[in-house]
């Protein structure tokens, strides 16, 4: 009976450690795919005495336009 059971939790064990390992790989691709995506923010844009970085000059126009349009709310 004994035997029985440790070869049991053997089994479960290698099953548990096998499904871990693959969760970690299937994460390892995500995050391959999400650095892959990042957009880069090189232009700088003042609102309100305070420098944001936009991903291009219309993004900052859009941005200023929105803002003075809720500050006269």
């Amino acid at each position: 009976m004994k035997t029985l059971r440790i070869i049991l939790v053997t089994i479960f064990s290698l099953i548990t450690t096998s499904s871990y390992a693959n969760m970690s790989t299937a994460h390892l691709s995500d995050d391959e795919n999400k650095s892959s995506n990042k957009m880069s923010y090189s232009t700088p844009c003042e609102i309100s005495d305070t420098v944001l970085m936009a991903s291009s000059e219309e993004v900052c126009m859009s941005l200023i336009e929105k803002i003075a349009n809720h500050d006269h709310d």
